[in-house]
């Protein structure tokens, strides 16, 4: 299967290595904005297009398009009639951008759009009986560096490098989540679109000694209750992402080969 990477951060420079290393995939396109410095790249002699922007003949040329840029590459993505084909099939780590389009989506007939379990644990349970949820909430706790460079806190009088002890820094829901806190807060919509519940409550806190990005999922009903709480060590190379997140995409790409598969 023909793959195309869109973003190559810390998630992308992961999965473009473990791609070229699977002989039952071929990643033929990277898609970045920023100039790649080809010469310092582990697979460098790979026959590998490298491109700036997306176009129709790139969509048209690969099976399996991965998304690990941001919400605004969603968007962009989305607009292509090109991606609605049988056979397509997108996996979006941004999901923040699926949340906000999702008129378009809807409209979609014939691709799969595949969301990653990322950065929590229990999406499958939860998906598996969102017809019986009567309450669902998200608490998000992180250190206040990962929290840095939100939109948040442009009209926030919070200051993060101030905070001492745990401090809840904000409470709402998803619609204002994923434009407010578009880095750190991919985790609601995709708790979103399991769950269905366009009341979900989520809480984000700051706390100047944590040790890993956690995730706590409370979720009631007449199923019973479920909760679930994931400490994710953030990557190395950048304390918004968490490792989970990226595992998750290749657990995915696994499973395209399985003959078991986990749902």
């Amino acid at each position: 299967m023909r793959i195309a990477i869109i973003g190559f951060g810390n998630i992308g420079k992961y999965l473009a290595n473990w791609v070229i290393n699977e002989p039952s995939f071929e990643l033929r396109y990277i898609v970045a904005r920023k100039e790649i410095d080809k010469e310092h790249i582990d697979f460098k002699n790979q026959s590998i297009k490298f491109r700036k922007e997306i176009t129709s003949d790139l969509i048209e040329d690969v099976d399996i398009i991965i998304e690990c840029a941001n919400k605004d590459v969603v968007s962009q993505l989305l607009k292509f009639e090109e991606i609605d084909r049988t056979g397509k099939k997108m996996i979006i780590i941004s999901t923040g951008g699926l949340y906000q389009n999702k008129e378009i989506i809807n409209k979609l007939k014939k691709c799969e759009i595949i969301i990653p379990v990322g950065a929590i644990a229990g999406l499958d349970a939860i998906k598996a009986i969102n017809d019986e949820i009567t309450s669902i909430e998200l608490k998000t706790t992180k250190h206040p560096k990962s929290l840095e460079g939100a939109p948040f806190f442009e009209n926030s009088k919070v200051d993060l490098s101030s905070i001492k002890t745990t401090q809840i820094i904000w409470e709402g829901e998803v619609s204002e989540a994923v434009n407010l806190f578009p880095k750190n807060i991919n985790v609601a919509a995709s708790i979103y679109f399991a769950s269905k519940c366009d009341n979900l409550k989520i809480t984000i806190v700051a706390d100047p000694n944590a040790t890993s990005n956690m995730h706590e999922i409370t979720c009631a009903g007449g199923f019973g209750k479920i909760y679930t709480r994931t400490e994710n060590q953030p990557s190395p190379d950048n304390p918004k992402t968490s490792f989970l997140a990226v595992k998750s995409v290749v657990s995915i790409l696994r499973d395209m080969n399985s003959t078991i598969k986990i749902n």
